[in-house]
């Protein structure tokens, strides 16, 4: 779980992934060198490819000069290239929370706040919620749940315009009535 180092100069450009370069990772104080866990570009790249939206990393790597200006804790994950505090247009920081929860529930750094989410990737678990403007331990971020294949194939079939209503088809909530009900709306379209 270790950082690698890279030159913002010489490396700006360069692809950590499908979506993320380097210069996304520097510091903003201005400093050439620039820290990157693999660990944390992998799980921003998860984020971004389940959300099918750009990720904006707000701040990631940090010295220890600038993480001081901001008001960073001493020993932040910033300093080791091991965090980054994110946002995305159209999600809320608590969704991006939650989804990242469903992605390391036993280890990482969950930090909500009013307009952005932190991700890290250490080795133990810690979580916390600055929503109010005061860092609160919670437990978790619980509520994201990957869909079933059928809430998938009713998602599909209310994109295709077979069915309505998709509430009313989802997991859970079959009777041998909707099951009938949904041959016929089906055959209809056939």
């Amino acid at each position: 779980m270790s950082a690698k180092n890279y030159s913002k100069r010489k490396d700006g450009g360069v692809l950590l992934s499908a979506n993320f370069k380097v210069a996304e990772f520097a510091c903003h104080d201005g400093t050439d060198t620039v820290l990157i866990s693999g660990e944390l570009v992998v799980l921003l790249q998860k984020i971004r490819d389940h959300f099918g939206k750009p990720v904006t990393i707000n701040s990631a790597y940090r010295t220890a000069t600038w993480n001081a200006k901001q008001g960073g804790a001493p020993k932040s994950q910033h300093l080791l290239g091991m965090a980054a505090d994110i946002t995305i247009a159209g999600v809320s920081p608590l969704a991006i929370a939650q989804y990242t929860e469903f992605l390391q529930p036993g280890a990482g750094g969950i930090g909500v706040y009013q307009s952005f989410t932190h991700v890290d990737v250490r080795a133990v678990r810690t979580r916390w919620d600055s929503r109010s403007g005061t860092e609160k331990a919670v437990s978790g971020w619980p509520g994201y749940a990957e869909a079933s294949e059928l809430d998938k194939a009713v998602d599909k079939l209310v994109s295709a315009g077979v069915i309505d209503s998709p509430d009313r088809w989802k997991s859970g909530n079959w009777t041998d009535r909707a099951v009938e009900l949904l041959i016929i709306k089906m055959a209809g379209k056939v």
